[in-house]
């Protein structure tokens, strides 16, 4: 959920009354801990009011995941839920500390502690990287393109970069990969050629396209089309791949001496080369940062799901004992 000033109306009207709740709990607490001499622990009644509301708190945190399985109920708007899951998931923490009374005790309360913590922590971090990640990626990958796209659009790239060399320098004789279906042109002295590639995003289609001039290069034949047999894996793979453009700073050391190995000609089609293994590079950038702005999820989850069943377990033993 992303915290900027159009969201501040709605955080505000849910972290203020939130607040107010723990400070009451919390004075009531300090008010009894005081009265005897240290922290109160969680069968006092100000620790075990406190435990009561975290624990409320921790049920209504799990409501959030049938909330998103039911949505066709049209209840609360999610935009709520999830502005009253991050306040109230906050709250909880120093509620829950209040409620052990500062020390973990047993190893059920004290496994309890260790992973509710790490939940927090987990939902925080969600938090952070859902609001700064997107905002990055915005500015800095100007390229950035459907995630689970960028192997058809790597694959397109080279296909272009392919078609590009075929326009500006004629067939590679010195190579297999002829293209014998795409025919050679004869006679122009510049071409113009289409880039881009069909993406999808769910029921909607469009093809990027950037239209190019580049100039005949055929004295430039072979070493441009070297050029590319050696970038070629990393428009593919990305990093996954080992070649001399992985690096920014390498890759325009390689370009420079391209560009003093070809004539005046060959400069617009190693500028789109350039071009495109920069937008591979942004690509292996948006992967990464995908990974980060979703792996969390599983892993937050996961917590929450082993903090509701020890939960269940320390109110039935603190029952059982009661």
């Amino acid at each position: 959920m992303l915290l900027n000033r159009a969201q501040a109306k709605l955080h505000l009207g849910v972290a203020i009354p939130t607040a107010l709740l723990t400070l009451v709990c919390l004075a009531f607490y300090v008010r009894e801990s005081l009265e005897a001499g240290k922290p109160v622990g969680g069968g006092s009644g100000s620790g075990l009011i406190c435990g009561i509301v975290a624990g409320l708190v921790i049920v209504f945190e799990m409501g959030l995941w049938p909330r998103k399985a039911l949505r066709r109920l049209r209840l609360l708007p999610t935009k709520y839920w999830l502005a009253a899951h991050i306040w109230l998931g906050l709250a909880s923490l120093p509620l829950a500390i209040a409620h052990c009374g500062f020390h973990l005790g047993g190893w059920l309360p004290a496994t309890f502690m260790v992973l509710f913590v790490l939940c927090i922590v987990s939902g925080v971090y969600g938090l952070v990287v859902q609001n700064v990640l997107p905002r990055y990626m915005l500015r800095n990958l100007p390229s950035e393109t459907i995630y689970n796209q960028i192997d058809y659009v790597s694959e397109q790239a080279v296909k272009d970069a392919r078609q590009m060399l075929l326009t500006a320098c004629g067939r590679n004789l010195s190579r297999e990969q002829a293209f014998e279906e795409e025919p050679e042109l004869e006679g122009v002295s510049t071409h113009t050629i289409v880039i881009g590639a069909l993406r999808q995003a769910g029921r909607t289609r469009g093809r990027t396209l950037e239209t190019q001039r580049v100039a005949e290069a055929r004295g430039d034949r072979e070493t441009l089309w070297t050029a590319l047999s050696e970038i070629e894996p990393f428009l593919l793979r990305g990093d996954a791949a080992q070649t001399p453009v992985n690096n920014r700073q390498q890759a325009s050391q390689w370009f420079s001496r391209l560009r003093s190995a070809c004539s005046e000609d060959g400069q617009s089609v190693i500028d789109i080369l350039e071009g495109m293994c920069d937008q591979r590079r942004q690509f292996d950038i948006q992967a990464t940062l995908h990974r980060w702005l979703h792996t969390w999820l599983a892993i937050h989850v996961g917590l929450s799901v082993a903090v509701s069943v020890l939960l269940a377990v320390h109110v039935w033993t603190a029952l059982k004992y009661w």
